[in-house]
């Protein structure tokens, strides 16, 4: 299972720049591995409409808790 391990970076746009959602760089780890991932997918042109990792060649989405204190990692089937 694909857990955030931590936040080493979060932005949220106010104004100024082409994203339109919270962006920032995650520590991921499935256990075994620990690697440094970006979210991707929240710019104005991108048509997705949900913002994401890619982690071992997989796609997981970001999505933050039922309380907003915290994000978790739910995989895209594609």
């Amino acid at each position: 299972m694909v857990k955030i391990k931590r936040v080493l970076e979060w932005t949220i746009p106010y104004f100024g720049n082409s994203h339109i959602m919270p962006y920032g760089k995650l520590l991921v780890t499935d256990g075994v591995t620990e690697k440094v991932c970006s979210t991707k997918g929240d710019k104005e042109t991108d048509t997705d409409g949900y913002q994401y990792i890619t982690f071992n060649r997989k796609r997981y989405e970001v999505k933050t808790t039922r309380n907003g204190a915290g994000l978790s990692l739910v995989e895209v089937s594609k």
